[in-house]
């Protein structure tokens, strides 16, 4: 049998691990299929190649993510369990945490990186309900 404690470490670990990249996933394939579509006018001009920009994104988020992973292994800990929306919810105000911390160039696009905040978040959570971690 699985402790509450045991599917915290896990959460804390996979969050602050699987998080990031994710996010860099969904941006460098937002990136790609905007200039390969021909609406690179949905990509701002600071956005760099598809490359660094996977980077980047990997390593800004490194923050959001452990804040997002520490709050949700203190709620799975307590109830071995995670709703979506409370995963959601913590990824969001993590990000907005971290943009008021860390320097984000992309002033306009801040809201539509907080969304894919929120959607990592409940993709990372579907992955430790697949793997049967903590439950739904």
């Amino acid at each position: 049998m699985v402790s509450n404690a045991q599917r915290a470490l896990w959460t804390f670990l996979i969050y602050s691990l699987v998080a990031p990249f994710f996010a860099a996933l969904a941006v460098v394939i937002f990136v790609a299929l905007a200039r390969s579509l021909g609406v690179a006018s949905l990509v701002p001009d600071a956005v760099p190649g598809m490359g660094v920009a996977g980077i980047s994104v990997f390593v800004w988020s490194a923050l959001p993510a452990t804040l997002t992973a520490v709050v949700l292994a203190v709620v799975v800990w307590r109830t071995g369990g995670l709703s979506w929306m409370a995963a959601a919810i913590v990824a969001v105000i993590a990000f907005a945490a971290a943009a008021l911390l860390l320097p984000l160039e992309l002033h306009d696009a801040r809201p539509y990186l907080a969304f894919l905040a929120g959607i990592v978040s409940i993709a990372v959570r579907q992955v430790l309900i697949q793997a049967d971690i903590i439950t739904d």
